[in-house]
């Protein structure tokens, strides 16, 4: 046996445990993300559905105004949590990108309910 196929089988050997966890480790994996992919499947055609069969009538004035007052400060409480967490990439800090990239998804969850409340009022479908 020459010393390149004697390497070869050593480092198979050598390697053979690490690779069957792996191998198991990425099994369960796999199958948690079937399942994950699943259940966000499911949640996105009930909530789609949902939303189809929302017949949303006129609000009065004051809660009108509420809503928008509570979304306000939502909205600049995201802000500020957004404006700390860029200043901080800015600087170059090590750990901010992940921080102001949840500022940013945070923006875009509060713009969801406000583009409910613009378009709640909308009749007949049009």
């Amino acid at each position: 046996m020459g010393r390149i196929r004697y390497g070869l089988w050593w480092l198979d050997q050598t390697t053979a445990g690490a690779r069957s966890r792996i191998r198991a480790v990425m099994d369960g994996v796999v199958l948690a993300g079937r399942e994950v992919r699943w259940a966000t499947e499911l949640s996105v055609r009930t909530t789609v559905s949902q939303i189809d069969y929302a017949r949303p009538g006129p609000w009065s004035d004051r809660r009108l105004l509420l809503c928008a007052t509570a979304l306000a400060v939502g909205a600049l409480a995201v802000a500020l949590v957004l404006g700390f967490g860029v200043a901080h990439w800015v600087m170059t800090e090590s750990g901010s990108l992940p921080f102001a990239a949840a500022g940013a998804l945070a923006v875009g969850l509060v713009l969801l309910p406000l583009a409910y409340l613009v378009f709640a009022s909308r009749r007949g479908g049009h």
